[in-house]
């Protein structure tokens, strides 16, 4: 899901790829029109916002990027899952992801988004658009979110509560994902209409 929405966001942002090593990160950063590539730290000292997609038991691992993304807003794209037989399970038995991410990263300004919907619609978003579920605890890195999902064409922000919330949309996901694979559809999105 990372390198798809990375591949949207570059199109209107300039994006890095961040990882542990740098000929990763420029590995995937070259599959991505406009995208370059470094380690982690140099990433983090370098944006003004970042999106963190690492899985889910590596999240105490971001607490080393602390100093560098201070005052930042990062938002978390994170989905706990497990499998077990045929579905998919929530995998965090405490706080959300986005909630860990926070801990971790106590100095930033944390918001959960576009984990409500599969990577191949964030790749490929469709005609009918896609409503994204944003949490964040202040209206500061809402906002700041909600502009971020408005960059990319035909997805709209709806804010759902603060950052305690994040564990109904990591939920959700869950959710969805199981929805699409027990019925045999291959790309499925809750759209959320406002009248």
């Amino acid at each position: 899901m990372g390198s798809g929405l990375a591949a949207q966001l570059a199109k209107s942002h300039e994006v890095r790829i961040g990882s542990r090593e740098a000929r990763k990160a420029r590995d995937a950063a070259a599959e991505i029109t406009g995208a370059t590539g470094d380690t982690n730290d140099a990433v983090a000292a370098w944006c003004g916002a970042a999106v963190v997609a690492v899985p889910f038991s590596a999240i105490g691992a971001l607490a080393r990027l602390s100093d560098a993304l201070s005052g930042k807003l990062v938002v978390s794209i994170i989905n706990p899952l497990r499998t077990e037989g045929k579905v998919l399970q929530y995998a965090s038995d405490g706080p959300s992801a986005a909630e860990l991410v926070a801990r971790a990263l106590p100095r930033s300004s944390v918001s959960t988004a576009f984990n409500n919907v599969p990577a191949s619609f964030i790749r490929r978003p469709p005609r009918a658009g896609l409503t994204i579920l944003v949490a964040a605890d202040t209206a500061d890195a809402y906002e700041k979110t909600a502009e971020l999902v408005r960059s990319v064409p035909r997805m709209e922000p709806i804010y759902v509560g603060p950052l305690s919330q994040a564990e109904s949309v990591e939920r959700l996901t869950v959710m969805v994902l199981n929805a699409a694979s027990l019925n045999g559809v291959a790309k499925f999105a809750p759209k959320f209409i406002a009248k």
